[in-house]
């Protein structure tokens, strides 16, 4: 742990990065679910990206914090978003898009990240582009680091325990009776998180989707900009 005023801020800058992600996560399950016919999240504020009603004191800050100042992989979850099931007309399918909504906004924050750095990079050319990547606390790394943090929200979240976004998805494609069995396992989902906390390791799946978002779509751009 760096407790240098710069390895300080770098981990505030970083927190602050998960409360806006985590803000749009929540904000888009609140809006899908809106538009679905669910206006419970509308009704108590929870379509904003104010920080502070999505809140969760473990998920969105001990976590967040602990995994900075530990060196690791920054992720975490905010407050759910509260849905009334009943109010959609078509409620697996409903759900399902509720529960996309969230992973999906964190893709997009991703995508938003990856045109600012080409952008960037067409401006200032791939080998300054580069350099800056590479420097660490440049403006450069730091729209990496918002992508990579997105990116890793995105993945966690779609795995398939519940309460997690993955569980509501999956259990809308499952036959019914494998639905009700699936649905059991919320009563010991907190116990299933931790051993996937703690044995699963996402980083190779991470790997995968870092090359496809970042690493191959920037070499493309180089080339691109090199061959003229």
């Amino acid at each position: 742990m760096d407790f240098s005023l710069i390895g300080i801020l770098t981990i505030a800058l970083e927190v602050l990065i998960i409360f806006f992600s985590l803000s749009v996560h929540e904000s888009a399950h609140g809006w899908m679910a809106d538009k679905l016919g669910d206006h419970t999240a509308r009704m108590l504020g929870r379509i904003t990206l104010n920080p502070i009603p999505h809140i969760d004191p473990v998920g969105t800050i001990f976590l967040p914090l602990f995994l900075a100042v530990t060196g690791m992989p920054i992720f975490g979850w905010a407050k759910p978003v509260p849905v009334i099931s009943r109010n959609f007309k078509h409620i697996k399918r409903d759900g399902a898009l509720v529960g996309a909504a969230g992973p999906l906004s964190n893709l997009m924050l991703v995508l938003i990240s990856l045109f600012l750095m080409g952008a960037s990079m067409a401006v200032l050319g791939p080998q300054r582009f580069g350099a800056l990547v590479n420097s660490k606390y440049s403006g450069i790394w730091w729209l990496l680091q918002f992508g990579l943090i997105n990116l890793i929200l995105a993945v966690f979240n779609l795995i398939p325990i519940p309460p997690l976004d993955g569980s509501w998805i999956l259990s809308a494609i499952l036959p019914y009776r494998v639905q009700q069995l699936y649905d059991r396992t919320r009563n010991f989902s907190f116990i299933l998180l931790l051993l996937v906390f703690f044995l699963v390791d996402i980083r190779p799946a991470v790997n995968v989707l870092v090359w496809l978002f970042f690493q191959l779509p920037l070499e493309l751009l180089t080339f691109l900009l090199q061959g003229h």
